[in-house]
């Protein structure tokens, strides 16, 4: 017992060792620079003999496009010091650092690592009607109790050691109850760091200001395009709003990123050149996140889906950024070799989601919950946790089809990376999973969803994804295993 003691104790002053080394060099931009080389070297020299060397490849080159953004928001003088010494001190220092060290213990108890982080929707309110929202139902409105939204919040930082929190909507600057708003969740945790995915709207100059005074927080600022395709979408003059609101960020240095979803008529344009340069270069996007369009939510449509086709064509484009530009930009199912696939259901590394009315689910976008773990008041209620939560018939059963797909299995049973997602790629495996475990649909648009295998279009959708992308996969990423 007492070793064990000394070696938790060994383990926590050396990562705090290697925080405070780390911390301090990242103030100094020639230190910080040497810190990058040291990782691009350290990724390169890594053998992971288990995995293609291209996986491995690819991951390394996400590492680095992430340590570029870092090292560009720290070299960027307008950023405030306020969010400079939350993005080294918690953004940093204690989610890649301190937190994995920590999290070891939940796996010894329990058996499984837990989840990296949550996203949570406090509301489903929201001051624009965009067409095809993940978010379905917007007529009955919903707040989460603010005793519910800092309780889960809370818990994340003591079961799981997750100091990551990503908001979602709903709008979340809409949020309030009995008086409280997100930033009084913001001021409250600022031992966290919170991103949060919003239509920029309502960021105006005060908003933006106690954002650069708090520090812990990032917006992910959703667009369509340019002008033209974002206010086709959002509604007249929502252009301007979001340009606005970017500017309001600039000036009181709060760095923030973009969040797209690419559908059938717009694919192409969000990985041009001239997309990317415009928000990355001219407006000063630190980030992006790509959302290919689901058929879930709001009057589901398999229309709007890009193309088998444009997936591939976005695949290629996305890395080549990545690679070649050093862009942090990820498309949760093009650049599935990254996350090592499917991050639902608190997995490893990966997350779980709650809704507006507590609602929870495995996923942002799978519309469906566990018969006895629906909904985080019935599980408060009884007297349980986010830990029981994650312990759930329906996680659980994704977690070990995570597994039986890629994550323990030898190399001859490497499932496609490029074609990760249960919901999107692997439409009938979740079909018979739902059956399974007795999983209930949130709302109509997740019933509509189960039809369209029923009926065998997304079965077909995927066929003719992975007819295109096994040979990808097996052509450049499995030749090389033993390299």
């Amino acid at each position: 017992m007492k070793t064990k003691i000394l070696n938790t104790v060994d383990i926590g002053v050396s990562s705090k060792f290697v925080t405070s080394i780390i911390n301090m060099g990242l103030r100094d931009s020639s230190i910080r620079k040497m810190i990058i080389k040291a990782i691009e070297i350290y990724n390169l020299l890594r053998r992971d003999s288990d995995r293609p060397k291209k996986v491995k490849e690819d991951q390394n080159y996400m590492i680095r496009a992430l340590a570029y953004s870092i090292d560009r928001v720290l070299s960027n003088k307008s950023i405030s010091k306020e969010c400079i010494e939350k993005l080294i001190n918690v953004f940093f220092s204690k989610i890649f650092i301190e937190d994995p060290h920590a999290r070891k213990r939940f796996s010894k108890i329990h058996g499984f690592p837990p989840p990296g982080f949550i996203t949570i929707s406090p509301t489903n309110i929201c001051n624009l009607k965009c067409k095809g929202c993940y978010a379905g139902d917007v007529y009955n409105r919903h707040t989460l109790d603010y005793e519910i939204f800092d309780r889960i919040i809370t818990e994340m930082k003591t079961e799981f050691i997750s100091h990551f929190i990503v908001i979602s909507g709903g709008e979340p600057f809409m949020y309030k109850d009995k008086g409280k708003t997100l930033i009084d969740i913001l001021k409250k945790h600022q031992d966290a760091y919170f991103m949060a995915y919003t239509n920029g709207t309502l960021i105006d100059e005060e908003i933006a200001k106690q954002l650069s005074k708090l520090g812990n927080f990032t917006p992910a600022i959703s667009v369509e395009g340019f002008e033209k395709e974002t206010d086709e979408r959002r509604g007249k003059g929502v252009w301007k709003k979001i340009m606005y609101a970017m500017d309001n960020l600039k000036k009181f240095g709060v760095p923030f990123g973009i969040s797209v979803t690419p559908c059938r008529h717009n694919a192409e344009l969000l990985l041009s050149d001239k997309f990317l340069d415009f928000f990355f270069k001219e407006k000063g996007a630190f980030y992006g996140w790509y959302f290919q369009y689901m058929p879930i939510g709001r009057e589901p449509s398999m229309e709007l889906m890009v193309t088998p086709e444009q997936r591939v064509k976005m695949y290629r484009k996305i890395w080549k950024k990545v690679k070649e530009d050093k862009l942090f930009i990820a498309d949760f199912w093009n650049s599935g070799t990254a996350s090592n696939g499917c991050i639902a259901a608190g997995r490893s590394g990966g997350y779980f989601y709650v809704m507006w009315d507590g609602t929870i689910t495995p996923c942002v976008f799978i519309p469906f919950t566990d018969k006895n773990y629906g909904n985080i008041y019935k599980v408060y209620e009884r007297g349980e946790t986010l830990t029981d939560v994650i312990k759930c018939p329906l996680f659980s059963r994704i977690r070990k089809w995570h597994s039986s797909y890629w994550l323990d299995q030898p190399k001859q049973k490497w499932g496609n990376l490029l074609t990760p997602c249960m919901i999107r790629d692997n439409s009938s495996i979740f079909y018979n999973i739902v059956k399974e475990v007795d999983a209930r649909p949130v709302d109509e648009g997740a019933m509509t969803y189960l039809s369209f295998i029923e009926k065998g279009k997304m079965p077909e959708y995927n066929r003719r994804v992975k007819e295109l992308t096994d040979c990808i996969w097996e052509r450049e990423y499995l030749k090389k295993v033993s390299n």
